[in-house]
C-alpha cells in the first residue's frame, strides 16, 4: 500500500507535468489569521498582515522536483520491498518513508516560506526516525550474547547519528527562521509570488536583502550538509541502505539547492550573498572530494561523495547558473541512488559487510550489480557520454566564466572525484575477493528492476540539456526558463570545446589514476591517510572548540547550582525542623491525642496546685 501511494503520487506528478502550462498552478487551500493588522512593511511601505495562505504552487521547478521524488522515491520503495523484507519492524520502516517523501512534496510545492518550513521541519523528523530506525540494533532476542552486544553498540551509533542530524539541523533551522522574519519586516508577506512581484516592484535596502539572503543560506547550509554544518551528513548513512538513497539522492539534502533556486529573485539583488553560496559549494565540494578518497566503508565514501556533489549544486546556484545546477541535482538523483542502492546489494549479498578492504572480485558473483554500478560510476565521474558529464559541464562552464578561481576548484574536485570513485569500483568489483563470505549471490529481481531503472536515467538523462556547440538546443535550460529566468554566459565554441576537454581529461585521468593504483595494490590506503579516513579532523576541531569547553562550562554551572541547591535546601531543613517537632502531635492516632489530653490536664492541675501553694505561704 505504501509503495502504491507513490506511485499513484508519481502517476498525478507526471499527469501535470506533461499537462503543465506556460502560467503555473496556484491553489490556496485556506487563509490562517485573515486581515490581522500587524504594522507597515519597512522600506517598501506595505502594509503588514498576517494573510498566512496555505496553498500549493505549481511550476517547472516544482514540477520537476515533484517527479525526481515521487519517481526516485517510488524505485526506493521497490528496492526496500526485497531489502527490507525480513525486517521485524517493516510496517513502522515503510510508515516513515511514506512520511518523509509526503513532507518533501510539502516542501516542494508550497506557496510560501512558512509551509515549506512545515515541510522542511518534517523532513527534519523524518531524517531522525529513519537514520535512527535500527536504534536498538538488528539482533534478535535468540541471538548469542556476542551478536546481541556488537547489535547493541550499533544501535546506539545509529541513535548518535540520528540525533546529530537532528541537531545540527536545528542551526539551520534558526537562519531560516531569521530569514523569514526579515523578509516579513521588510516586504509584509511571505508568499513567494507576493514576495517575488514586490521585490521586482520595489526592491528594499541592499543590505536587507544581502542579509535575508545569509540567513536563507544557513538554513540551506544545515538541510544540505554544507561546511560548516556538514558532518551530520556522512553520518546519516547509518540508517538502513535505502533510506541513505532516499536522503541522499532525492529528497532531504537536495531542499538547501531547491530553497536557493525558488529565492532567486532575492539571490539576484544580493550579489554578496550569492558570491557566498558559490564559495560555501566550492569549498564543500573540495572538502568532500578530499574526505572521499582514504574511507573505507562502501557507503560512507558514497556519502562524502553526496556532500561534494552537492558542492557543485551550491556552487551553480550561487553563480546564478540556476538551471546548471538543478539539472546537476537531477542526474544526481538517477546516479547516487543508483550507486547507494547497488552498494545495498552488496552489503545484503556479504551479510551487513560494509569494509570494502573486505570485498574484490565480486563481479564474478553479482554480474547485474556490478554493470549498473559501473553505470553510476561513469556518471559522477563525468565520462561522455553519461549524464553527470553534460551537468558537471554546465557548473565549471559557468564557474569559467564568473569565478576563475572556482572554476579551477571545480576541476580539480572533477579530478578527485573519479579518483576515489575509481576507488571505490576497483576494490569492490575488480581484484580477488578478499572477504571471508560464502555462497555470494546478486540481487533479487525486486532489487534488479529499480536498479535497472536507475542505470538507464544515469546514463541518458545527460541528453536532456546537450549544450548548442554539441549540436544540442539546451531543452532543459528552455523548459526550467520558463520558471527561473536564465542567465546566459557567452563563451567562445573554441573556448568550450577546451573547457570540455579539460572537463574530460578531469575524469579519465581520475579513473586511470585509480586504476594505477589498484595495478599497484596500494588502493586499500588512498591519498592523506588518516586524515582522509576521519574526515579532515573537522569532528575533532568541533569537539575540542566547542563540546569540551562546553562541558567544562556544564560542569562549573553544575557546581554552582548543587551549591545553590544545597545552600537553598538547607535553609528550608531549618526552617522545617521546629515545625516537624509540632507535627509530631498530629501523629492521627486516637491514643496520641488522649495522652495529650491528660497530659495537658496534669500540667493544668500542676501549675494550678503549684501557684495555690505558693499564695498560701505568703
Amino acid at each position: 500500500m505504501a509503495s502504491a501511494a507513490v506511485l499513484l503520487s508519481f502517476g498525478v506528478a507526471l499527469t501535470r507535468f506533461l499537462g503543465q502550462g506556460a502560467a503555473p498552478a496556484h491553489e490556496v487551500l485556506w487563509t490562517w489569521l485573515p486581515n490581522m493588522a500587524l504594522g507597515e512593511g519597512g522600506a517598501a511601505g506595505n502594509p503588514i498582515a498576517a494573510n498566512l495562505a496555505v496553498g500549493f504552487y505549481l511550476d517547472q521547478l516544482s514540477a520537476l522536483m515533484t517527479l525526481i521524488i515521487t519517481g526516485v522515491g517510488f524505485l526506493i520503495h521497490v528496492y526496500s520491498l526485497s531489502y527490507m523484507g525480513h525486517d521485524r519492524q517493516f510496517t513502522r520502516f515503510f510508515a516513515f518513508l511514506n512520511f518523509f517523501v509526503a513532507m518533501m512534496l510539502v516542501l516542494v510545492l508550497a506557496d510560501s516560506y512558512p509551509l515549506m518550513f512545515v515541510g522542511w521541519e518534517g523532513v527534519g523528523v523524518a531524517s531522525f526516525l529513519l537514520i535512527g530506525f535500527w536504534f536498538s540494533g538488528r539482533a534478535s532476542e535468540g541471538s548469542s550474547r556476542d551478536v546481541r552486544e556488537a547489535s547493541g553498540r550499533e544501535g546506539i551509533a545509529n541513535s548518535n547519528a540520528a540525533r546529530k542530524a537532528f541537531l545540527m539541523n536545528r542551526i539551520g533551522d534558526l537562519g531560516f527562521m531569521l530569514g523569514m522574519f526579515l523578509l516579513f519586516k521588510l516586504y509584509g508577506t511571505l508568499s513567494i509570488p507576493e514576495l517575488a512581484e514586490r521585490v521586482e516592484g520595489f526592491p528594499a535596502a541592499q543590505a536587507g536583502i544581502e542579509l535575508a539572503c545569509l540567513f536563507l543560506l544557513v538554513g540551506a547550509v544545515g538541510k544540505s550538509g554544507q561546511l560548516p554544518l556538514t558532518t551530520w551528513l556522512p553520518d546519516a548513512m547509518a540508517g538502513p541502505t535505502p533510506v541513505s538513497a532516499l536522503i541522499h539522492a532525492a529528497t532531504m539534502v537536495t531542499a538547501g539547492v531547491y530553497l536557493v533556486a525558488r529565492s532567486h529573485f532575492l539571490y539576484d539583488l544580493a550579489p554578496n550573498a550569492s558570491l557566498w553560496v558559490a564559495w560555501v559549494g566550492g569549498l564543500t565540494a573540495l572538502y568532500g572530494a578530499l574526505s572521499a578518497l582514504n574511507q573505507h566503508d562502501i557507503k560512507k565514501i558514497l556519502a562524502y561523495s553526496t556532500v561534494s556533489q552537492l558542492g557543485y549544486m551550491f556552487m551553480a546556484v550561487g553563480l546564478h547558473a540556476y538551471s546548471a545546477g538543478v539539472f546537476h541535482l537531477l542526474t544526481h538523483a538517477f546516479f547516487k541512488a543508483l550507486l547507494f542502492l547497488a552498494a545495498g546489494a552488496v552489503i545484503h549479498a556479504l551479510h551487513e559487510e560494509q569494509d570494502v578492504r573486505a570485498m574484490g572480485g565480486l563481479r564474478k558473483f553479482m554480474p547485474f550489480t556490478h554493470l549498473v554500478s559501473a553505470a553510476g560510476v561513469l556518471a559522477i565521474a563525468g565520462i561522455p557520454i553519461w549524464s553527470g558529464f553534460f551537468s558537471k559541464d554546465a557548473i565549471l562552464a559557468a564557474a569559467y566564466t564568473q569565478s576563475p578561481a572556482l572554476y579551477v576548484v571545480g576541476l580539480g574536485v572533477a579530478l578527485l572525484t573519479a579518483f576515489y570513485m575509481g576507488r571505490w569500483y576497483f576494490l569492490v568489483w575488480r581484484g580477488e575477493y578478499r572477504g571471508h563470505v560464502h555462497h555470494i549471490h546478486d540481487a533479487d529481481t525486486l532489487m534488479k528492476v529499480p536498479l535497472g531503472i536507475l542505470a538507464a536515467f544515469a546514463t541518458l538523462a545527460g541528453f536532456l540539456n546537450i549544450p548548442s556547440f554539441l549540436g544540442g538546443g539546451h531543452a532543459f535550460d528552455t523548459y526550467l526558463g520558463r520558471a527561473i529566468p536564465l542567465h546566459p554566459h557567452e563563451i567562445a565554441a573554441s573556448t568550450e570545446w577546451l573547457l570540455t576537454l579539460l572537463a574530460v581529461l578531469a575524469g579519465v585521468g581520475g579513473l586511470a589514476w585509480a586504476w594505477a593504483e589498484h595495478r599497484r595494490g596500494v588502493l586499500g590506503t588512498g591519498p592523506l591517510g588518516e586524515a582522509s579516513t576521519r574526515g579532515l579532523y573537522l569532528d575533532t576541531a568541533y569537539d575540542t572548540l566547542l563540546a569540551v569547553p562546553g562541558r567544562a562550562i556544564a560542569g562549573a554551572l553544575d557546581v554552582a547550582d548543587r551549591g545553590v541547591d544545597g545552600a537553598l535546601s538547607g535553609v528550608a531543613r531549618n526552617v522545617a525542623a521546629p515545625g516537624g517537632l509540632f507535627a509530631l502531635w498530629q501523629s492521627g492516632f486516637v491514643r496520641a491525642y488522649a495522652v495529650s489530653m491528660l497530659l495537658g490536664t496534669a500540667l493544668i492541675i500542676g501549675y494550678w496546685a503549684i501557684r495555690t501553694i505558693g499564695m498560701g505561704g505568703q
